[in-house]
């Protein structure tokens, strides 16, 4: 039967318990055999279309949630820089709070020092009429500029007070990322591990076909190896020469090189030797560039498959895109002809 386009990671799966989701895995898990001297028995096509067709769907929900913790740790890193300005913020209000209020006390202690600092003491140390008058209204100006530093150190105080709390809250916003994203990450390494078990129930031929059910034919690869990729501009020929440079190295969830990759991962690193700055997330990716048609694709645009958004491959030309797929496999060409309803749309960032 024809299977569903691969990449987009594990998740329960819809509908589904985890009770349920164990249940409907050990349906198509291949049966352990009692140890004997006669080798256990193949197992039978139909054993082998389910659990392909199981691991096809695995591997397209794990790539989601892979690619939901890349947008995960963005936002952490995000708000852990926030949290760090906010506490720098903070902590120089803080000291200006203390710099206006050792200056406001030093006035003050001058203020009642000073025997000619009242009506009296005024009065007593005038020469003249006009004298006494000269320094009632000096006091009455430093009245005025008490009461203004008042104002300023109360509201220099108050500021004080609003960094530090948008600190800690900033602060506490990022503590709670950092354990979100924990907890997604653990969930991904548990489904990984799922997933690759049930790829291990294969024999080492079946899980060939299956992780090649979408390549293209070895004379076409042969024929673009053969032939370097022009690509319309330097960056996006840039691009494509990292993505070729990166074929056969190892799929890791969340990774982005340099000897390992993700398929956002990728693409982030290939644009980024093309000059263009992409986040570590499929989804993200697509909001960058300029929309195509598929009928008009060019080496270096970005390729995005399923609804949501849970997968990128990056076009080479000649209907084959440079992918880093599914955990168990590698950096490898694929036949954007398979798509099918897969396929989402494209966009060019130059």
């Amino acid at each position: 039967m024809a299977l569903t386009r691969f990449t987009a990671r594990f998740r329960p799966i819809a509908g589904l318990g985890v009770a349920a989701t164990a249940a409907a895995l050990a349906c198509v898990v291949l049966a352990p055999t009692v140890a004997s001297a006669t080798p256990a028995p193949s197992p039978s096509p139909t054993t082998i279309t389910a659990v392909n067709a199981k691991l096809a769907t695995l591997a397209r929900q794990n790539e989601a949630v892979t690619e939901a913790v890349n947008l995960a740790q963005a936002d952490l890193a995000a708000k852990q820089a926030a949290a760090a300005t906010a506490q720098q913020v903070a902590a120089k209000q803080l000291a200006a709070f203390k710099v206006a209020r050792d200056q406001f006390g030093l006035t003050v202690a001058a203020r009642y020092e000073s025997d000619s600092f009242s009506a009296a003491g005024a009065l007593f140390t005038s020469d003249s009429g006009q004298q006494y008058l000269d320094k009632v209204s000096t006091m009455s100006l430093l009245t005025q500029h008490r009461t203004a530093q008042v104002t300023a150190l109360s509201e220099i105080k108050a500021a004080a007070d609003q960094a530090q709390k948008t600190a800690a809250s900033l602060l506490a916003a990022a503590v709670a990322k950092q354990k979100d994203v924990a907890k997604q990450k653990a969930g991904v390494d548990a489904d990984t591990k799922k997933y690759t078990a049930l790829l291990a129930s294969l024999t080492v031929a079946q899980q060939k076909a299956f992780q090649e059910r979408n390549a293209p034919a070895p004379a076409v690869v042969a024929a673009i190896a053969a032939v370097p990729v022009h690509a319309g501009n330097a960056s996006a020929q840039a691009a494509v020469n990292f993505a070729t440079a990166q074929l056969g190295k190892p799929y890791v969830t969340n990774a982005a090189g340099p000897n390992v990759f993700d398929c956002s991962g990728l693409t982030m690193r290939a644009w980024q030797a093309g000059g263009v700055s992409l986040p570590h997330n499929a989804a993200a990716q697509y909001g960058y560039g300029t929309h195509v048609a598929k009928s008009d694709l060019q080496p270096g645009d970005l390729i995005f498959l399923y609804r949501p958004i849970g997968h990128v491959e990056i076009y080479v030309g000649n209907n084959l895109a440079i992918s880093a797929p599914e955990p168990g496999d590698h950096v490898k060409y694929v036949d954007i002809r398979t798509l099918g309803s897969d396929y989402v749309g494209a966009t060019r960032l130059t």
